[in-house]
């Protein structure tokens, strides 16, 4: 009987030792100093009629980011003596405190995205030891930027994440498509995508759609491994609904690739169909979210890293060998 007992209790530890997440790990023990920075409570905080200090200051101390934000917004470099103008202009800009407002009202305080995001980067400096962490910006950035990649340095564009009804959105002609992810639990998963997609480079293969779609797939598996607890949908950009459209039709979505002979097409314009945004993917049904092919290209890279257990992420991140990606992989829809 007590043999019995013993047998039956390791079947269930290696039963759920096989059902367990791989890239659920600990990084309780990981120290990390991420720094974020509230780049739009220094400009709009200061009287504007001390503008010209403000100006000086924000030089001093963040000359590399405030170089990059005057670009995205198209004002004149800092170096030029009418920056501080044109500087006043923008933080005296009745539309733009209106955005501001509303950024401090969805935005009180850093600790919730301060907090998403170093637990993220826990997870970074675990899987890449020797990779350096990002310091962190938030700015409103006159609705030009979502997610601002620089060396070193991650901005946030909190007006593009002020909830999918805010007013200005649709009065600034923003397809619903794209409405439908500017809200602020996307900020995490997007910082980490764009993140990802400067640290590891597509390479010099063949952009043609299976190579694109295995990339975003890569990138898409690189965020989930960054983000354990994050829902796959939300790291797509779908709905709940549009993810289960995507599993309910996994077979015939790939079976459309290979009959129309589209996996190993490299026209820019088929390949912007299938992974780019709009209201559906083209070549599928009208039901099919946008980037439906990226859904699959995740597949095939979850699928790789199940059959091929001694890669770890780092070889993957790192891989541009795409087809062998795929023919490593086995992958069988349905």
């Amino acid at each position: 009987m007590n043999k019995l007992i013993i047998t039956l209790l390791g079947l269930i530890f290696i039963s759920s030792a096989c059902k367990r997440e791989p890239l659920k790990i600990s990084v309780s023990d990981i120290d990390l100093d991420l720094k974020l920075i509230r780049f739009e409570d220094k400009m709009f905080m200061p009287h504007p009629d001390s503008i010209s200090q403000t100006a000086y200051q924000l030089k001093l101390e963040y000359p590399q980011f405030l170089e990059r934000f005057s670009y995205i917004v198209n004002i004149v470099k800092p170096e030029n003596p009418l920056f501080p103008d044109f500087l006043k202009a923008f933080v005296t800009d009745h539309r733009n405190i209106d955005i501001y407002n509303k950024s401090r009202e969805m935005f009180p305080g850093p600790e919730w995205l301060e907090n998403n995001l170093k637990l993220a980067f826990k997870h970074y400096k675990y899987y890449f030891p020797d990779k350096a962490i990002p310091e962190i910006y938030t700015f409103i950035s006159g609705f030009n930027s979502s997610i601002l990649i620089d060396t070193n340095i991650i901005g946030i564009g909190l007006d593009r994440y002020l909830g999918t009804d805010y007013k200005y959105y649709p009065r600034l002609g923003i397809p619903e498509y794209l409405r439908k992810n500017m809200y602020p639990e996307k900020i995490p998963s997007d910082c980490m995508q764009m993140w990802a997609s400067t640290e590891f480079l597509f390479g010099d293969a063949n952009k043609n759609v299976i190579n694109n779609i295995i990339y975003e797939g890569k990138l898409c598996y690189f965020v989930k491994a960054m983000m354990p607890r994050e829902p796959d949908h939300r790291i797509l950009g779908f709905t709940e609904d549009e993810y289960k459209w995507c599993k309910d039709n996994e077979e015939e979505m790939w079976t459309y690739l290979i009959e129309h002979k589209l996996l190993f097409e490299s026209d820019h314009l088929t390949v912007r169909k299938l992974i780019g945004d709009g209201p559906f993917t083209n070549f599928f049904p009208r039901e099919s979210p946008s980037r439906a092919a990226v859904w699959l290209g995740w597949e095939i890279v979850k699928t790789y890293m199940k059959n091929n257990k001694d890669k770890g992420l780092d070889e993957l991140m790192e891989n541009i060998d795409y087809q062998k990606i795929l023919q490593e992989s086995g992958y069988k829809p349905g």
